[in-house]
């Protein structure tokens, strides 16, 4: 572990170029912390930023202004190579579109992570997690003869397994029926009650933000509310 600071925002801003000399803010001075064990919600009307917020404190989109420490470390300062290394080693990342690669199967998607990262694949733990996930049926089987519930849980097993410090996840469970998104939450929940690792999650159920420890409001670019416990979307 290398810090136990979790994620600390600090003015907190971020603008997108429209035209050449036009800039339209979609993040205004946020200022939060995040801390470790914890499983935290982003929610928010369409438009509010919650997904910008999410790449943001991930190191995935630079912040126009501001400063984001992840894990005590500041990643907007790091080298490409360094940044890469750090959320290849330190996070994991669930989005909308699963990013699978299409031409292996889900066995090979799952193992992608620790051959790039030169490690033996965890067989024990893979399998239990297939398994809380009812996905071990489909092991041998090509992602793209997948429905979009069995992909999803697929990325969400492939970052489960390699069992990084913090989690990203953007609407994880927006493609999943109702009983798949009770294993998936229950599976983050597992995750992010660990002392050293967390969720963060975009999500636009109130059912989910409803479980989360921690929800952060968004309107216009700004926290309305972060207080525990308050989960109105």
């Amino acid at each position: 572990m290398l810090s136990d600071k979790g994620i600390i925002a600090e003015n907190l801003c971020k603008d997108f170029a429209v035209r050449e000399d036009e800039t339209v803010p979609v993040l205004r001075n946020i200022n939060l912390s995040i801390a470790l064990g914890q499983m935290t919600g982003i929610v928010g009307p369409s438009g509010s930023g919650k997904s910008t917020l999410l790449y943001c404190l991930a190191g995935l989109e630079p912040a126009s202004s501001g400063s984001v420490q992840v894990l005590g470390e500041n990643i907007a300062t790091m080298r490409r190579t360094q940044s890469a290394k750090f959320r290849r080693d330190h996070l994991g990342f669930v989005f909308q579109s699963y990013n699978l690669v299409p031409s292996m199967t889900v066995e090979d998607n799952l193992k992608l992570p620790f051959i790039l990262r030169g490690q033996k694949f965890p067989r024990t733990a893979a399998a239990q997690t297939l398994q809380r996930l009812h996905i071990a049926s489909l092991l041998k089987k090509n992602v793209t003869l997948l429905s979009g519930g069995e992909q999803q849980r697929v990325a969400l097993a492939r970052v489960l397994i390699a069992n990084p410090q913090i989690i990203f996840a953007d609407e994880p469970t927006g493609a999943l029926d109702s009983e798949s998104v009770a294993q998936v939450v229950s599976e983050l929940k597992r995750m992010a009650s660990q002392p050293d690792h967390a969720v963060v999650m975009v999500t636009h159920s109130a059912e989910v933000a409803a479980q989360c420890d921690r929800v952060i409001h968004l309107r216009d670019g700004q926290m309305v509310s972060g207080d525990e416990g308050q989960v109105g979307i």
